[in-house]
């Protein structure tokens, strides 16, 4: 007998991940695929597998089941020696029953809260048909010539899931599909009065349909919830108020806290260790928002969860009211009480997507098992470090997804750059030993949107997808920034490749010299202490429209004087003086065409937008 290489591969991916409209859909998607992917290695492992990815032993912390956002992600392709003696069918279908057993953990008790409203033939048909299960396996006898078997494997892998298993569909004509991605049939029963209670739950629309994916999203994993894209944008606000050292607005924002904690039906609040110092839903701090919830109910085609609140629960929204405006105005109220005047939280935010660069070379350099098993390794210690960096001090944001080379997150704008620095660094660090070619490295290329808070998930999550394309392009080990206002046109795109290191050799190169991200902070500094005008970087877009139809032979230096004149008729400190002589170079270095200077102009939009959005207001 010989031993094999074996590999797995779990999904659907759409409809476990990409399939959602709230981010406790996005969020608890990816994580029941990573349980069920993490089920079927812990039952390869105990059945004699050698795990190679993900790098774990049999009794690994990181293999056991949770059902909260600490959890360690697995990724839904495991890559498993097979020492010689073990029978790959029964490994693959112990590996299949494991797989399809953690999927029931999650969605049989979602089915037991809903089932007055579930139909369960629709139900029985769905929930043993969810799982994708592909595998493949070749004989390894020769351990030397690993990269040549793994190949061959993984060219298996792709042809395996190229010849699908497509069961006949069950027919049910005239049933709704699932409002999440439409495709499956909707297993909410026609007709069916929801009870408020499991509408508030649900946080359902009236109109909406859900299959057994969709209802397992919403009410799997029990009462563990997930922080909203709301929340991450609020963030800011909140911090800013908790650091004011003002005792008598943070005793405000605590009373508002609980509000929230009496009434769980106005605010779900977020589990484990996310944001604690306001670990609710933030909605309630938006005027606009919370209006609407206090609203009585019309008559309307389709209804939100909200119209199912009873007027204790609006008696308890009206409290907040009155915290939050002493919170946000200025002056004295018609009691004579303090205000505070830190202004309403800024509804914007950013989603990261990163990715590492060229793996496939660094892992077809790879020539053992063993090697391969420390490779992974790494790629385990940098998803653990990214959720640290993310959720951390440095990035106050929360993520859905960090698995080997990918980041999914939401971050406030505020940290958002910096964020992004620091996981390109640590990536860096950790794969160092790894090359992809001779002197290279892998790498991470990252996208940012900057995005509002109420446009659609789906539109936040392609817009994110769309900033991390970008940034792979043209070669890759990019950073690209993308900035989508809610009044629409078109969006403000900056991209550039990392820099490992800034060299500065004094103010007139150090623009030219610093990478993108460092840039940012510096024009962010400048707009901060008034020192470059707001209507300056427009005029500078403008400049670079005029010199867009001059095709050839630009005369040297011609451009760079004319920023130059343009910048010296600005004003800066609010109009009253000159742009500091000294700032003149900065703002003018590294720009020789016609593509530099609409660069640069982008770069100061953007940054003025992200000024805007983080403004701290002082009370």
């Amino acid at each position: 007998m010989t031993g094999y290489l074996y590999v797995l591969a779990l999904g659907p991916v759409q409809d476990f991940i990409a399939a959602a409209r709230t981010t406790r859909d996005l969020w608890f998607g990816s994580h029941l695929l990573s349980e069920i992917s993490k089920a079927a290695a812990k039952q390869i492992a105990k059945d004699g597998g050698k795990l190679i990815f993900p790098a774990l032993i049999t009794n690994a912390a990181e293999l056991e089941p949770r059902s909260d956002p600490e959890a360690f992600n697995v990724a839904n392709i495991i890559l498993v020696e097979l020492p010689e003696g073990n029978d790959p069918l029964v490994i693959n279908e112990h590996a299949r029953d494991a797989a399809k057993k953690r999927w029931r953990t999650f969605a049989n008790p979602a089915k037991e809260i809903a089932k007055e409203v579930v139909d369960d033939t629709i139900w029985n048909e769905q929930i043993d048909d969810v799982i994708e299960f592909y595998a493949a396996w070749v004989p390894f006898p020769n351990p030397e010539k690993y990269g040549e078997t793994r190949a061959r494997l993984m060219r298996l892998l792709a042809a395996r899931k190229s010849t699908r298993d497509f069961r006949p569909a069950p027919l049910h004509p005239g049933l709704e599909k699932s409002s999440l991605d439409g495709a499956r049939e909707s297993v909410l029963k026609k007709g069916k009065t929801f009870t408020k209670d499991l509408i508030i739950r649900m946080r359902l629309k009236e109109q909406e349909q859900l299959c057994a994916v969709g209802l397992t999203k919403r009410l799997g994993s029990g009462d563990v919830s997930f922080p909203s894209v709301v929340r991450v944008a609020a963030d800011l606000w909140i911090r800013q108020i908790m650091n004011s050292r003002n005792d008598d607005a943070i005793q405000v924002l605590k009373k508002i806290e609980e509000c929230c904690k009496k009434n769980p039906k106005i605010a779900s609040r977020y589990s484990g260790t996310l944001y604690r110092n306001f670990p609710y839903d933030s909605a309630v701090l938006y005027p606009a928002r919370l209006e609407s919830m206090r609203m009585v109910p019309k008559e309307r085609k389709e209804k939100s969860w909200t119209d199912y609140l009873d007027p204790s629960d609006r008696d308890d929204l009206t409290e907040i009211k009155r915290l939050t405006e002493r919170l946000q105005k200025r002056g004295t109220d018609e009691n004579r009480v303090t205000r505070f005047g830190f202004g309403e939280p800024n509804p914007y935010l950013a989603i990261l997507v990163a990715d590492g660069d060229q793996m496939g070379k660094a892992i077809s350099s790879i020539g053992s098992a063993d090697e391969h098993r420390k490779f992974s390794y790494q790629l385990s210690q940098f998803a653990k470090a990214a959720k640290g960096i993310v959720e951390g001090e440095v990035g106050h944001g929360c993520v859905v997804y960090t698995g080997g080379d990918d980041v999914l997150a939401f971050l406030p704008v505020d940290t958002c750059i910096a964020t992004a620095r620091a996981l390109h660094e640590k990536f860096g660090e950790l794969l160092e030993g790894f090359p992809t070619e001779p002197g290279k490295t892998p790498t991470l290329s990252i996208g940012i949107a900057i995005v509002h808070s109420l446009d659609p998930l789906e539109d936040i999550l392609n817009y994110g997808r769309d900033a991390e394309h970008a940034a792979k392009k043209p070669d890759r080990d990019g950073l690209a920034v993308h900035l989508h206002t809610r009044n629409g046109g078109e969006p403000t795109r900056i991209r550039e490749q990392w820099t490992r290191k800034d060299t500065e050799t004094g103010v007139d190169g150090a623009a030219k010299l610093l990478s993108l991200d460092k840039r940012l902070d510096l024009w962010v500094k400048m707009y901060r202490d008034d020192d470059f005008p707001d209507g300056a970087a427009y005029d500078l877009r403008q400049l670079a429209e005029d010199y867009k139809a001059w095709k050839s032979d630009l005369p040297e230096k011609l451009l760079e004087k004319d920023v130059r004149r343009l910048l010296r008729r600005k004003r800066a400190g609010s109009g009253k003086r000159e742009i500091e002589t000294e700032d003149i170079p900065v703002l003018v270095s590294g720009i020789h065409s016609h593509e530099d200077l609409t660069r640069r102009a982008e770069e100061l939009v953007l940054t003025r937008r992200i000024v805007d959005i983080t403004r701290t207001v002082k009370s």
